[in-house]
Parts: C-alpha cells; sequence; structure tokens
C-alpha cells in the first residue's frame, strides 16, 4: 500500500510553473481538462521547443518572479481572440488575488493594465465593457504612486511606461462630458512622469472646459473627485 502511495504522490504532485507556484490545484479546479489543454498550448508561442508544457510539467523553459506575473501573462496570451476573453478574465481574476495577497505592487499594476486593455479591445463583447474599463482604471490609478516608485527603483534610469489607468479613465470621463476630472487625471498622470501625450490632453480638455463654462478657469488646480 504504502508503494502505492509513493506511486500516486508523485502522479500527484505539482509541476510546471503553476505547480511551483501552488496554483495546482486552483488550476484543476477552475477549468476544464479540455480548457485546460487549450490554454497550455495557447501559451506556448514562439521560441518553446514543440509539446512542451511549461505551466504543468516543464519547469525553467520560462521564467517568472511572480504568480501575478505568469497569469497575466497567460491572460495575454488567451486575450488574442475575443471568445477567449471569458478565460482570460478567470485568469486575470486570480492573478490580483494573488497579487493583492502577497502585497506585489507591481503585479497589480500589471493585472490592471492587462484587464484594461483587454476590455478596451474587445468592448464590443461586454455589455458593461465601460464600467469594467473604469473599475480596472480606478484600481490602477491608485497603486500609480507606489507603482512609480517600485518601477524606478527597478528599472533606474528609465522613463516611467505607458499608464492605461489614466489613459483610459480620462478618455471614459471626456466621453461623458466630466471634462474637469478628465482634466485633474491628466495632470496628476504629466506631474508623475507616466509617458504620454499629456499635454496635448490637457489643452484640449481645457479648450473643452472653458467652452463648456466660460465662467470659470480653463486650468484646474484640484485633486481629483472622481475616485
Amino acid at each position: 500500500m504504502r508503494f502505492l502511495d509513493n506511486i500516486l504522490g508523485r502522479r500527484l504532485q505539482p509541476t510546471g510553473e503553476l505547480g511551483y507556484f501552488g496554483l495546482t490545484g486552483w488550476w484543476r479546479s477552475s477549468f476544464s481538462a479540455a480548457e485546460r489543454e487549450y490554454m497550455e498550448a495557447a501559451f506556448c508561442t514562439g521560441g518553446l521547443p514543440a509539446g512542451a508544457k511549461p505551466l504543468t510539467r516543464d519547469r525553467h523553459l520560462v521564467s517568472f518572479p511572480t504568480a501575478a506575473a505568469l497569469l497575466t501573462v497567460l491572460a495575454d496570451r488567451l486575450s488574442e481572440k475575443p471568445q477567449d476573453c471569458a478565460l482570460a478574465a478567470r485568469v486575470l481574476a486570480q492573478a490580483a488575488d494573488r497579487a493583492l495577497a502577497e502585497d506585489d505592487i507591481l503585479g497589480q499594476h500589471f493585472v490592471y493594465h492587462q484587464m484594461i486593455r483587454m476590455y478596451c479591445r474587445w468592448k464590443d463583447q461586454y455589455a458593461n465593457a465601460a464600467d469594467l474599463i473604469f473599475a480596472a482604471c480606478h484600481k490602477q490609478i491608485r497603486l500609480a504612486p507606489e507603482a512609480a516608485r517600485l518601477l524606478q527603483e527597478t528599472r533606474p534610469g528609465e522613463p516611467l511606461p505607458i499608464h492605461l489607468g489614466y489613459q483610459q479613465a480620462s478618455a471614459l470621463l471626456e466621453q461623458d462630458g466630466a471634462y474637469q476630472p478628465a482634466l485633474d487625471l491628466c495632470k496628476q498622470a504629466q506631474a508623475a512622469g507616466w509617458k504620454g501625450n499629456w499635454s496635448w490632453r490637457i489643452q484640449r480638455l481645457a479648450r473643452k472646459l472653458y467652452e463648456q463654462n466660460p465662467g470659470v478657469k480653463a486650468i484646474s488646480s484640484s485633486g481629483i473627485t472622481w475616485l
């Protein structure tokens, strides 16, 4: 009996990158066998040996610092087709949970980046796309100061990248005619050093705000009031 237990134990031993991060139980309970096989294949793009299974069998073919990073890349691979968005959304939900549980600020930052990117790309697939995008933007913006600090520490000398939360939230607010909070967001992103055409956006929003209400200042120094 012990011999049999040892054999079964080895068979159930988690392997691959998912096993390394303790995600085997979630993987098996959250997806069908067909879904798991499909997702493994979608993950294996470019540069990996034929038949490789880095998620569930072959470790060290790829390298990720955290569980959230691994899951975010998997979700990105699943975001190429609109019919795979439901799978990608479930992966991103788990990525967000792990990043939050591990106090992984950059993990959360990039999870929300991927959420915004996916919902914007396939917004026609979601009746509440604007709400989903805005919610992810809100969460990413709340992390922006700490994310900026960590990015500057890990990438010294490099400028901050594009911040989709600021970009898309300000765009949605502008579409709704909420020019003042959109303007405030653009000014905040510019002051923090996030990459983007903020000067052009600020000038355009200031003009729209003035046209909306000529009696107010075109540029506001107030903080964000929509959060």
